[in-house]
């Protein structure tokens, strides 16, 4: 099957994802994009390469999973942590090595970028955080770029000491090299103050990556297929995904542990969302240019899923009946239903055209249950004021009903109710947790 790499996975339950893309933002308005639409540039006089910036005016940060990073070559018995600490954008530190001379051998692990990345400048955040690491620390971060593949091709793009004193204060570097990557290699040596007597491990606590991206590309089927996630026994029949890509929106179903479970998800900015069975927490997750499926759930600790291309087909292959229409589920079990893939343009009302499928899904669930009302319900991010986003998850809402009334569904039995910010799912602090936050839940009078 044909693929443009990169993706993002989120979780489902059953809600809609309002997401926004498009042109940029009126200045103090809430943008409800992704990683990079609605953000700004800006670069010094110098010449140096140009930093992009969120809503908020922050550098974002593009070695996150909420950007789209994900690890591709790492050992899995001793540097899962590592890449945990480097890419959950969460500011939790990682103990590497119980050691308090620093680890023996240099700890080194790849990350592949959804799109071509040039970076400005690399970081670690306040070592004070989360009452972490003062003299355990890291001492030496290298950072290594690749366009050609995660095995080869690397080039030296910064090279740093991590000041001990700077215990309390964000540090940044600037790059030595300036070139756009498509893999990051990361390099963690020593310990700041090595101490034979200290009881402490060394620690590790964040890298930070500012710069800018290329459009992430996503192809009509980037997200159709199926993958192996590891356990349930070997070979194909052992637990798997299936998923099926129709514009933004993405379902599916899957088998773990010899149990069954739906997905239903949507694409935002070139990244899938999905939520699985009735749970809230959603997943960010990625297909990279091996066709893995890879992803980590968001606003839980640490939990991330690896799937190889293959498998046996799941009730959702395309010959086989579909699985339930998860909002129709959702609202006969009398609880919200969260359905991604409903995208709107930046700071605006309008809804993109990718977004029919997800809306004829909401449709097809309303127009067996004609008797049960239901209110629908937007949600944003924390980015611009209480005010702004409240305004623009009413309209957005309504904008929701007014699809499925042109559409056929009874007006009496639809509302529009603009939440703001109030009631997120995810932490507003990283990235990914932001566009989980944008929403519509699609919630029955029950």
């Amino acid at each position: 099957m044909k693929r443009l790499h990169t993706g993002l996975l989120v979780a489902v339950s059953a809600l809609v994802a309002l997401a926004g893309c498009g042109d940029e933002p009126a200045e103090g308005a809430s943008t409800d994009t992704g990683t990079t639409d609605g953000a700004t540039s800006r670069s010094d006089s110098t010449g140096a390469p140009e930093i992009t910036l969120d809503p908020e005016g922050e550098p974002v940060d593009y070695l996150t999973y909420g950007a789209g990073a994900f690890p591709v070559r790492f050992n899995k018995d001793t540097q899962g942590t590592v890449a945990t600490a480097t890419l959950d954008g969460r500011l939790g530190y990682a103990s590497l090595t119980r050691s308090p001379t620093g680890p023996e051998e240099p700890i080194s692990f790849i990350v592949e970028l959804p799109a071509a990345t040039t970076f400005a400048q690399f970081g670690v955040p306040p070592m004070s955080s989360f009452g972490c690491c003062r003299d355990t620390h890291i001492a030496t971060v290298t950072v290594e770029g690749s366009s050609t593949s995660p095995d080869e091709g690397f080039t030296q793009l910064a090279s740093f000491g991590v000041a001990a004193d700077e215990f309390e204060n964000t540090q940044t570097f600037p790059v030595d090299r300036s070139m756009p990557v498509r893999w990051v290699r990361v390099t963690l040596e020593g310990r700041q103050v090595p101490d034979p007597d200290d009881y402490r491990g060394t620690s590790f606590i964040e890298l930070f990556g500012h710069g800018s991206q290329e459009p992430v590309e996503v192809a009509d089927d980037q997200f159709t297929g199926r993958w192996l996630t590891g356990g349930g026994g070997s070979g194909p029949n052992g637990n798997r995904i299936e998923l099926v890509q129709d514009g933004a929106l993405v379902t599916g179903c899957g088998i773990g542990g010899g149990a069954y479970f739906t997905i239903s998800g949507g694409i935002e900015n070139g990244l899938l969302r999905y939520v699985v069975n009735s749970d809230t927490v959603p997943v960010v997750a990625v297909i990279n240019t091996e066709d893995q499926l890879s992803g980590a759930s968001i606003g839980r600790s640490y939990t991330r899923l690896i799937g190889q291309p293959g498998g046996a087909p799941t009730p959702c292959a395309p010959d086989l009946e579909p699985p339930p229409n998860p909002v129709g589920t959702a609202i006969d079990q009398c609880r919200a239903a969260i359905v991604y893939g409903i995208n709107f343009d930046v700071d605006s009302d309008v809804i993109r055209e990718d977004a029919e499928p997800a809306l004829a899904q909401i449709l097809d669930a309303l127009s067996s249950r004609s008797d049960i009302s239901v209110a629908i319900e937007g949600h944003t991010d924390s980015d611009a004021s209480d005010e702004y986003n409240l305004d623009l998850s009413q309209r957005r809402a309504e904008s929701v009903v007014a699809w499925l009334v042109e559409n056929g569904a009874a007006a009496e039995s639809l509302s529009a109710e603009g939440k703001g910010e109030a009631e997120p799912i995810a932490d507003n602090a990283t990235s990914a947790g932001k566009a989980s936050n944008r929403r519509v839940e699609v919630q029955p009078s029950c």
